[in-house]
């Protein structure tokens, strides 16, 4: 456990073609079955404190307790993700680790006090998230999400899915429906 962020309880992809890696990720390396969600449009997003319209593919997966999750942005404008192709050209390496905490603005705080800066963030359906670099290392980022009812619901059913998972259906479209 991080004692400035928490549980650490995802590891996040940015990726080129969403498609491609869940086919990989499930066929070679056995994880799923995969929860899809197409041309997202976030209702808030901020990029280095400038608003941007953020639409993207994202997949959800466990592997044990850990999520994985892949990120496709469909919009064009520069963003994190746009940001991290352009440093990483040709590859796909770890992008973000996350929290998710239910006291998310003190979670934000302690890391502001440690010196790390806002990249991007914003607000899904389910809440706030916030992705973080330090200027010692950009090159680590940190995410913090929000844990509330809706997210806990869904984490839950995905973690679930994946515990007694048999190979079949191995690309589900959307979110499970969250039960609160």
């Amino acid at each position: 456990m991080s004692r400035i962020f928490g549980d650490i309880r995802q590891a996040g992809y940015v990726v080129k073609d969403i498609d491609a890696h869940l086919r990989f990720l499930s066929d070679k390396a056995g994880i799923g079955p995969w929860f899809v969600a197409r041309n997202v449009v976030l209702p808030v997003c901020l990029y280095r404190g400038r608003e941007i319209r953020m639409e993207m593919h994202a997949a959800l997966a466990n592997s044990g307790t850990h999520q994985i999750e892949l990120i496709q942005q469909v919009s064009r404008e520069p963003s994190i993700y746009t940001e991290w192709l352009a440093r990483f050209p040709g590859r796909s390496p770890l992008q973000h680790v996350s929290s998710w905490e239910e006291d998310f603005d003190g979670a934000v705080d302690r890391a502001r006090a440690k010196g790390w800066v806002m990249i991007q963030e914003g607000r899904s359906a389910y809440g706030p998230f916030a992705y973080l670099e330090h200027p010692d290392d950009p090159d680590v980022v940190f995410e913090i999400t929000r844990k509330g009812p809706e997210r806990r619901s869904i984490f839950e059913q995905i973690a679930a899915a994946a515990a007694g998972w048999d190979g079949t259906d191995p690309i589900r479209e959307g979110w499970p429906k969250a039960q609160v």
